[in-house]
C-alpha cells in the first residue's frame, strides 16, 4: 500500500521529536533521549549492555568512553564510580549533543562531554584508569591502531582499556592489543559480540 505525501509529511513530524526510553543499566534505571539517524535510537545496543556486565569499575576510576554514542557507557561509569571525572567523546556532533542532555538528565554531574575525533581533543595531561569503547566495526584497522596507541599514551599505570567488538573483530583486537600493551585477555565471547581487555603494565 503507497503512502501518499500528506501522510508522510504528518508522520515526519513524530520523527523529527526526540525518542524517549527509559531502560536499566546493571540493575538502575537511565532515562535516554536519542533520534532517528544514531545507533539504535529506540533501545541500547546489546553490545554495550555486555561490556557492561564484565567491567571492573572502581569507586575511583577516572574514564573516557571513546565513540560514546547518545551515552550509555560514559554515564555508568559517572554513576559506578562516583569518586572519578569521565569524559565522553565522540566524532559525530549529534550524538555529542544527545550523550551531554543524557547526562544532565541523569543528574551526572561529574561527567565531561565533547567532540573528538579520538583523543585528538583531550588534554593531553589527562590520565585514565579505565578506557571504554564500543568499537565500531566498520573504522579502519589503522583507525583502531592510532585509538589503542592514543590511549596508551594516557592511561594510567594499571589502566583497563575494555572494548566490545563484533566476532569478526576478535583475533585483531586480540593481536593489536597485545601488540600495543603486550597483553590481551578475552573476557567474554557470546553469538555476536566478544569483549576483550587490556592492561597498562
Amino acid at each position: 500500500m503507497t503512502t501518499t505525501l500528506t501522510e508522510l509529511q504528518e508522520k515526519s513530524k513524530l520523527w523529527r521529536s526526540d525518542i524517549i526510553f527509559t531502560q536499566e543499566v546493571l540493575g538502575k534505571p537511565f532515562t535516554f533521549h536519542t533520534t532517528w539517524g544514531i545507533f539504535s535510537p529506540e533501545k541500547l545496543d546489546e553490545g554495550s549492555l555486555m561490556l557492561l556486565d564484565y567491567i571492573d569499575f572502581k569507586a575511583n576510576d577516572n574514564s573516557i568512553d571513546l565513540g560514546c554514542g547518545y551515552g550509555v557507557l560514559g554515564m555508568t561509569a559517572s554513576r559506578e564510580c562516583p569518586n572519578g571525572q569521565h569524559i565522553l567523546i565522540d566524532k559525530d556532533f549529534v550524538t555529542v549533543e544527545y550523550a551531554r542532555l543524557n547526562c544532565q538528565k541523569n543528574g551526572l554531574t561529574n561527567t565531561e562531554v565533547f567532540l573528538s575525533n579520538g583523543f585528538n581533543q583531550v588534554d593531553k595531561n589527562k590520565k585514565f584508569s579505565l578506557v571504554m569503547s564500543n568499537l565500531p566495526a566498520k573504522a579502519s584497522k589503522e583507525q583502531h591502531y592510532l585509538y589503542l596507541l592514543d590511549a596508551y599514551e594516557r592511561m594510567e599505570v594499571g589502566g583497563r582499556f575494555y572494548v566490545v567488538t563484533i566476532n569478526g573483530l576478535r583475533d585483531f583486537m586480540k593481536r593489536s592489543f597485545t601488540e600495543v600493551f603486550g597483553n590481551a585477555d578475552k573476557l567474554k565471547q557470546g553469538k555476536t559480540y566478544t569483549i576483550t581487555v587490556a592492561i597498562k603494565e
